[in-house]
């Protein structure tokens, strides 16, 4: 089995999802890029999770806490891409 869900609000997880929200926010306009971000969190724990389970990878295996923490930073992220970056250097490609 898997043990106990990551219930932390704080891990390493939260740096790349920040740094991901960061360069969605860059390079996409920002409610794609936050809505992208978002729906994330359900495919990795009802899909991706069971499916990596079954070859014993234990992947998205997360409390609610941690999804709704790693939302926060998707979009702080998301903000700091949008509104900092994009203003100091232009994207070097744009999606949607």
């Amino acid at each position: 089995m898997h043990g106990k869900r990551n219930g932390k609000l704080f891990d390493v997880w939260s740096i790349i999802h920040f740094s991901s929200g960061i360069v969605a926010g860059w390079i996409m306009p920002p409610f794609i890029a936050l809505s992208l971000l978002v729906l994330w969190e359900p495919l990795e724990i009802f899909v991706l999770s069971p499916l990596l389970a079954k070859v014993n990878i234990v992947f998205g295996y997360e409390s609610i806490n941690n999804s709704l923490s790693d939302i926060v930073f998707d979009t702080l992220g998301v903000a700091l891409g949008t509104w900092l970056l994009k203003g100091l250097v232009s994207p070097p490609f744009f999606f949607f």
